[in-house]
Order: C-alpha cells, then sequence, then structure tokens
C-alpha cells in the first residue's frame, strides 16, 4: 500500500504531536499503544482544566480567565471532551480489532480503518489546541477567544464523530464478515429505516467551520475554504441576470462574511448542498470550465504541441473482434438521439498520422514516428459535469512524462444525457480509436484505459460491453476513486460524505439520482414513516424550548421547492426554529448530573460535589457560580451547567422525509451490472483485463475499491490496490496546490506505465 507522510503547518500550532500512520513502519501494536496514549493524555488534560475551574470557583478566586464567560466556557466544553473520550475509545479499538477482517490482502485499507484516521486526525488537532492554550492562555497578546472557538468546534466535531462511529457499528451488525455493505434486502426494514434516521440526524455544520477539512493534509486546507466560500457566495447570485462583470461583483461583496465567519459559512453551505437542485451544481462545478479558471490553473502546465478537440459523426462502426470475425457496432441512440461526440487529442510531440483528424491545426515542427502506446481516459464530475479541459491539469504532465498520445472522452452529461447515453459514447469512442488509431499517432500495439470518479466507473461498464462482443480489450484499466455500485447501500466509508468538503451527501445524491435514477413516489407522501420521524427527532432535540432562534431566511430560488412534509406533526409549533448555539446563552446551560459525578468523582472532590440523595443537588452547586454577561454575582444561584451531547446543534427544521438520504432511498436505481459494476456476473468479471485501482482512504467511494478488488481476485483477475491517505476525491486536480495530491497523482502516472511497460525512469 501507497501512502504519504502529512507536510507539517506553518501555522501557530502544529499538528505533528502525535505520529499514528502504520505505513510509515510503526507495528499496529505501536499503533494502538499510541492511539491510547493520546486518548489517556487528552482525558488528563481535560480533568486538568475542569479541576482548574472547580477550584477557583470553590476557593471564590478573582481571576480574570475565571471570572469571565470564556473560562466557563472552556470549563464546559472540557467537560464533554471528556465523556466524547471516555464513550468513544471503546467503539475506536473495537473497529480497530475487526478492520484487518475487511481488507484486501496486504492493503490495510478500509472504511472502518477510515473512520478510526478521522478520528485520529480530530483528536490530534485537539491535542495541539489544547496545549498551545495552556502554554500560551495568560500571555498578553493571546486571542483566548478565538482558540476556544477552534477547540469549541473540534470537540463538537469529536461528537458527531462519536455518533457516526454509532451509526457504523450497527451496520457491521448486518453485514457479513469481511463485507464492507450488507445485504440490499436489509433496506426495506425496519432497521435500516432507523439507522438511517440516525444517521440523517448528524450534524454537517460542524464539520464545515472552524475544522473543515481537518482529516486532509494541511496543504489544501485554504483551498477547502476557498472552495466553501465560492459556493456559499455563488448561490446569493445564481439566477441574477446581470451581466457576468457584476454578479462577480456581487459574489465578491457577499463573500466578506464568510471569509470572516467560518460558522455562517457552514450553515450556508449545509443548506446549499443539502437542497441544491443539479441545475445548480451543474452551474458550480462547470465555473472551472471558463476561460479564467483554465488559464490559471494551467499556467505552470507543460506545452504540448497537439492539444486538439475535434468531433466525429457516428455512423456504424465495424470493430474485428478476438476470434477473427467482426461485430458492427451502432452509433449511440439513447435519450437524446443521434449527436456528434467530441474527443480531445493531448501528444506531447507531433506524430505521423495526426494530421488526418478533423480540423487538425498541422504545427511546425517535423512529425516523429507513431508511438506503440495509447491512453484513453474518461474524466470524472459525478456524471454531470466538467470536460477534459478541467482535467488537463493532470492529463498535460502525464503526456509529457509518458510520452504517449492521450485520447480523452467527452461523453454526454447527466440530467440531460442519463444512464445509458454516456456508456454508450464511451464504449463507441473506444472501438473507434481500435479502429482508427494510425490517426491518433499510434499503432496501438499497447493501450491503457485511465478514468477517475464518474469516468472509472464508464470505464469499467465499457470493458463489460467489449467482453460480451468479444473486442480487443486493453492491456490494462486503471480507475481512480471510483464507484462501482451505484445503489443506496450503506457503507462505513460512504458514511465519510457527511463530513467531505467537495464531495457532501447532498450533492452526491443529487448527481447519482440525475444519472441513474427513476423517482418512485414523492417524498411528500411518506406518512407512514411520520409516527417513527417524530420519536425519532425528538429524542434528539431540546427540550429547552427558550433556547431556539429563528433561522435566517435563504435564498430559496437556488433549491428545490420545500414540500410540506407532515410538519405539524414532526415539529409542531416549532417548524421554523433550530436549536441555539452550544455556548450562546451560558447561564441558561445545564451540566447532566452523570456528567458532573464523574468529573468529581476523578478529581477526588465528592466530599463537596456530591453528597447524599436528599441534598446532592445543593452541595454540588454550592462550588460554582453563575457567570452571565461577563459579570460575577455576589449570590450563588443554581449554577450554570453544559447541555447534554445529544441535544446539541441538530437542525429539527428540516424534515427527515426531505433528506438527501431519504430521497435517494427512495429512487428507483435501475438494476443494470453496467451501471454497477460491482454485481456483473463472475463470467464477465472474470475476463476484465489487468486492472489497477487507486483510492483514497478518505473517500466516500473507497470501500466500492475494496470490494470490486475483492470480487476481481476471487476471480482470479489481476488486481492491485493502492490507498493513498490525507488527500480527498478528485486530488487530481489539485496537484498544482498539494504536494500531497502531486505525489498521489505521480503515483497513477507510474501505475500508467507499469501497465504499458514503460520504464518510469527513463
Amino acid at each position: 500500500m501507497t501512502a504519504f507522510r502529512r507536510s507539517n503547518s506553518n501555522s501557530e500550532y502544529h499538528q505533528t504531536t502525535h505520529s499514528l500512520t502504520t505505513e510509515d513502519g510503526i507495528h499496529e501494536n505501536n499503533y494502538r499503544r499510541s492511539l491510547a496514549e493520546i486518548f489517556k493524555t487528552l482525558r488528563q488534560e481535560a480533568l486538568c482544566y475542569v479541576e482548574s475551574y472547580v477550584v477557583q470557583e470553590k476557593c471564590d478566586e478573582e481571576s480574570e480567565w475565571h471570572q469571565s464567560s470564556t473560562g466557563y466556557q472552556i470549563y464546559s466544553t472540557f467537560c464533554h471532551l471528556y465523556d466524547h473520550l471516555e464513550n468513544m475509545e471503546g467503539s475506536i479499538f473495537e473497529l480497530l480489532d475487526l478492520a484487518p477482517h475487511y481488507d484486501f490482502r496486504d492493503c490495510q485499507a478500509n472504511g472502518y480503518r477510515s473512520l478510526v484516521r478521522v478520528v485520529q486526525s480530530c483528536l490530534t488537532h485537539l491535542m495541539a489546541l489544547v496545549r498551545y492554550i495552556s502554554v500560551n492562555k495568560n500571555s498578553y497578546n493571546f486571542r483566548l477567544s478565538h482558540y476556544v472557538k477552534q477547540l469549541d468546534s473540534y470537540t463538537m466535531t469529536l461528537g458527531q464523530l462519536r455518533d457516526v462511529l454509532r451509526y457504523t457499528r450497527k451496520l457491521m451488525d448486518y453485514s457479513p464478515l469481511g463485507q464492507l455493505m450488507p445485504s440490499e434486502t436489509l433496506l426495506d426494514s425496519a432497521v435500516a429505516d432507523k439507522i438511517q434516521m440516525e444517521m440523517d440526524m448528524i450534524d454537517q455544520e460542524c464539520f464545515y467551520g472552524h475544522s473543515l477539512g481537518f482529516q486532509y493534509c494541511e496543504s489544501l486546507k485554504r483551498s477547502f475554504e476557498i472552495v466553501h466560500i465560492s459556493l456559499a457566495s455563488y448561490s446569493h447570485n445564481y439566477q441574477d441576470k446581470t451581466p457576468a462583470v457584476m454578479k462577480l461583483a456581487k459574489s465578491i461583496f457577499s463573500s466578506r462574511k464568510y471569509v470572516l465567519n467560518p460558522d455562517h459559512r457552514a450553515k450556508k453551505v449545509v443548506e446549499v448542498t443539502l437542497n441544491c437542485s443539479i441545475d445548480f451544481c451543474k452551474a458550480f462545478w462547470n465555473l472551472s470550465e471558463s476561460n479564467l479558471f483554465h488559464s490559471i490553473a494551467t499556467f505552470s502546465l507543460p506545452h504540448c504541441v497537439i492539444n486538439h478537440v475535434f468531433d466525429i459523426n457516428p455512423k456504424d462502426l465495424t470493430v474485428n473482434t478476438k476470434a477473427g470475425g467482426k461485430v458492427t457496432l451502432k452509433p449511440p441512440t439513447a435519450h437524446i438521439g443521434h449527436q456528434s461526440l467530441q474527443l480531445r487529442l493531448i501528444s506531447y510531440r507531433y506524430r505521423l498520422g495526426q494530421e488526418k483528424l478533423p480540423n487538425f491545426p498541422t504545427p511546425s515542427v517535423i512529425a516523429e514516428p507513431p508511438s506503440d502506446f495509447l491512453i484513453i481516459q474518461c474524466h470524472g464530475g459525478g456524471f454531470v459535469s466538467q470536460t477534459s479541459k478541467t482535467h488537463e491539469a493532470y492529463l498535460r504532465l502525464w503526456a509529457q512524462y509518458i510520452n504517449v498520445p492521450i485520447l480523452c472522452i467527452d461523453y454526454s452529461l447527466a440530467p440531460a444525457a442519463p444512464f445509458p447515453r454516456g456508456l454508450e459514447e464511451v464504449y463507441y469512442a473506444y472501438c473507434w480509436a481500435l479502429t482508427n488509431c494510425h490517426m491518433l499517432g499510434t499503432t496501438a500495439k499497447k493501450i491503457v484505459v485511465v478514468g477517475d470518479s464518474a469516468g472509472g466507473n464508464l470505464l469499467i461498464s465499457t470493458m463489460l460491453k467489449a467482453i460480451q462482443d468479444d473486442v480487443k480489450l486493453p492491456n490494462g484499466l486503471l480507475a481512480i476513486y471510483t464507484p462501482v455500485y451505484v445503489q443506496y447501500i450503506p457503507s462505513p466509508s460512504r458514511t465519510l460524505s457527511i463530513m467531505d468538503p467537495l464531495l457532501p451527501v447532498g450533492i452526491l445524491t443529487t448527481c447519482l439520482e440525475a444519472y441513474a435514477g427513476d423517482l418512485i413516489e414523492p417524498w411528500k407522501g411518506c406518512k407512514d414513516d411520520v409516527g417513527e420521524v417524530e420519536a425519532h427527532t425528538q429524542r434528539h432535540i431540546s427540550s429547552n424550548t427558550h433556547n431556539k432562534v429563528k433561522l435566517e431566511s435563504s435564498d430559496t430560488h437556488v433549491f428545490h421547492e420545500t414540500k410540506d412534509v407532515a410538519s405539524s406533526n414532526i415539529l409542531q409549533e416549532d417548524e421554523d426554529e433550530e436549536i441555539q448555539s452550544y455556548f450562546c446563552n451560558e447561564s441558561e446551560k445545564s451540566l447532566p448530573d452523570d456528567v458532573v459525578d464523574m468529573v468529581a468523582d476523578k478529581l477526588q472532590i465528592a466530599d463537596t460535589a456530591v453528597a447524599s440523595s436528599n441534598g446532592s443537588k445543593t452541595r454540588r452547586n454550592s462550588h460554582r457560580r453563575s457567570v452571565k454577561s461577563h459579570n460575577r454575582s455576589e449570590s450563588l444561584p443554581i449554577a450554570p451547567k453544559v447541555p447534554p451531547f445529544d441535544s446539541v446543534r441538530h437542525d429539527t427544521t428540516r424534515h427527515f422525509a426531505q433528506s438527501p438520504l431519504y430521497k435517494f432511498a427512495k429512487i428507483r436505481i435501475k438494476q443494470d451490472p453496467l451501471l454497477s459494476p460491482l454485481h456483473a456476473s463472475d463470467e464477465l468479471l472474470s475476463q476484465m483485463p489487468p486492472t489497477s485501482l487507486v483510492a483514497c482512504h478518505l473517500d466516500p467511494c473507497l470501500d466500492d475499491s475494496i470490494m470490486f478488488a475483492k470480487k476481481l481476485h476471487s476471480l482470479g483477475v489481476s488486481v492491485h490496490l493502492d490507498a493513498v491517505d490525507k488527500v480527498p476525491h478528485g486530488f487530481l486536480n489539485f496537484n498544482s496546490v498539494s504536494k500531497e495530491c502531486m505525489q498521489a497523482t505521480d503515483l497513477c502516472r507510474d501505475r500508467l506505465c507499469q501497465i504499458l511497460g514503460i520504464n518510469v525512469d527513463s
């Protein structure tokens, strides 16, 4: 397995306190001991802060730090932190015990391991923050409130990860050992609906605020912030009919509040991604297709002599079969009828034969002999956006290094051209390249096909169609972070979509619905679920109705029209309200008795904080003071309390029946192995060409790659799996801004060279 070490941060505090990557040579036992140590150390730090606050309150010392609301905020945050640590540690080590059963051979990667990595990253950030605050909190220029907000954000993130672990552990109970996905029949059971509701109640906002992208390499943090600021700002002016310059100016102006306020940005991003239409997704992602963005992104890339876009007019195509016969391939006609097909040829050198392409601008250089190799590439983009133009960021690098012509296929996009139109076009283009390789400057003695994300799915299905038609297969296939099971099936890695900054669950389900789905029923009619939804929702919302505030008005023109789903039954009179921010009103919060007792016991102050059942509350409150608006009270009222974890920051206005997960569960996904290659027949899959898969530890599609590799290996197909760490789904397009993404991109390039038999050192 291949992994890359995280770069050191240049920020005020460094996130290298604990190195817990087993891939770097640390033995599994050492890894477990290191993880246990960070749990132990953080618990000790939390108890230390709680003890300090309690003792100061007990002794009535008037230090500036303890008399402030910030002091109480730290105290209450550490109470929650301690509670999370106590309840998560057992689950983490249980996953570590079981995770090896889900690996593919010697590649230590699966969704369970990924969740441990995410928790590890959160703990590492918390450790760095705690120690930095501890050392600097009394400094004159120290921005205590700023770092306390970050501490609060990461503690909230850890709390939501605690819920994710609980959800994932339930999935394991309904999956056979070694299988990362439960049986599809489970989705129709009451148990599946209950688990789905629990997943839907997990708060996404905490993952997109101060802790945005915490699980990835530090070099990507700024890029994630730019993407989210752009997304939030773009939603304000999406349907604005003003000129592009004015629209840009408005977006820049509206972006200021999202730059200055990460919490406000997170709220807007969650609102947009959960409710956006497919047209909005396409419009935003296609911004990268603009000439300005393309010029900036490709400014430092090598110049390729040939970068030619051309169209072919599909007609009946005769292709040779492996058995020596011929097969006639009909032009693509699904959904949008007969249309031309756009291709792009990228070649670092001008080669003989390329001048025969339509509308070819002959360069003023001498043509070199044809290459013996050909790379056929299919781009990603969720089946709904982008073209090969966006993916030049890495294609031109590959063309220079490997010095092989690259043929890129710009297939038609959903929702105008849903499945199987894109597959028909990719298969036709593949067959066209086999019969017209002389026009591409190659003899095509060796061919490799490569696709990322949606493009990988299309190329795997293209191989299956080629097997069915007995058409020549390439020498190898490279699929990068590819989904191979387009169905509503939960898995450990797919839970990562609730925290993924580039592939959030709302956008993911919207794209899959546009490409592959037919709606069974409108979600507004799911009245049978209301009773269970109400009961489950009420268990997750606060009983203190006075701690609720009105939601800000949203830009409804960006989103699908909101349906009324028996809201009076689900939310009653609180339909337009949500839980107030975690520490917005400290004097009205409550510390759970079990947390007080637990902390008191750990601090060995039971004699003052815990008494008999008749007078325990009075004595427990006697050593703490109420803090209101940064002022101390002379009296000793009921002490300020911390809200229980399960009642914090859950959006009670979003109906479960309108959630992306619920909507996608009610979509009739076409049962076709060419859509979900993981469930193609063994007869077809056993004939697949040598396959190389590159996945990401933190990618929602990781489990797809693991299960597909296992399936191919069991059928005797040559398969190789790489799992890269700390980089996101779509890392190929971030190679210019991140060293880690560039290393992962180079790994893909090297896999191409290995398939073609080219010496990468030459």
